[in-house]
C-alpha cells in the first residue's frame, strides 16, 4: 500500500482536520497516527476503512488518489475564475418572495408600455 499515507494526509489536510484530531477519533496518539501518514508503520485495512470514513472518502479513492490532479483542477480553476458560474441554493420561501417580486416589476413594466402607447397616441392626436 504505497503512498496511502501521503494521500491520507492530503485528503486529512483538505478536510483541515488536524493530527490530533484523526488520532483521537482513531483512538491513538497523534505520534501514532503521524507515523501512519509518514508510513512508518502498517495500515491494517480495519484502519484504512476507519480513516476512510473519517474523511468521508471511499477506501478505493484513497488508495488511488493523485495529489497533482487536485492541482491542476486548481490551476484550471485560477485560469478559468472569470468564466465560472457558481450555482447557489436558496430556500423556497425567498425564492417565493424573489418570484413574487419579479411578477409585480413585470406588472409595472406592462403598465409603463400602456402609459407611453397611451401618450404617443395622444402626442399624434396633439400634432395632427
Amino acid at each position: 500500500m504505497k503512498k496511502i499515507g501521503q494521500n491520507i494526509r492530503k485528503l486529512r489536510e483538505l478536510r483541515n482536520f488536524t493530527q490530533q484530531y484523526m488520532a483521537e477519533k482513531l483512538e491513538m496518539t497523534q505520534g501514532n497516527y503521524a507515523r501512519i501518514e509518514n508510513e512508518e508503520i502498517h495500515l491494517s485495512e480495519e484502519r484504512l476503512q476507519k480513516i476512510s470514513g473519517l474523511l468521508g472518502y471511499s477506501t478505493e479513492f484513497i488508495v488511488q488518489f493523485d495529489v497533482e490532479k487536485i492541482y491542476d483542477i486548481v490551476n484550471e480553476r485560477r485560469e478559468n475564475a472569470n468564466k465560472e458560474v457558481y450555482q447557489f441554493q436558496i430556500s423556497p420561501e425567498l425564492k417565493q418572495l424573489y418570484e413574487s417580486r419579479i411578477k409585480s416589476l413585470e406588472t409595472y413594466v406592462d403598465e409603463l408600455k400602456s402609459e407611453i402607447r397611451q401618450l404617443k397616441e395622444q402626442s399624434l392626436k396633439q400634432s395632427v
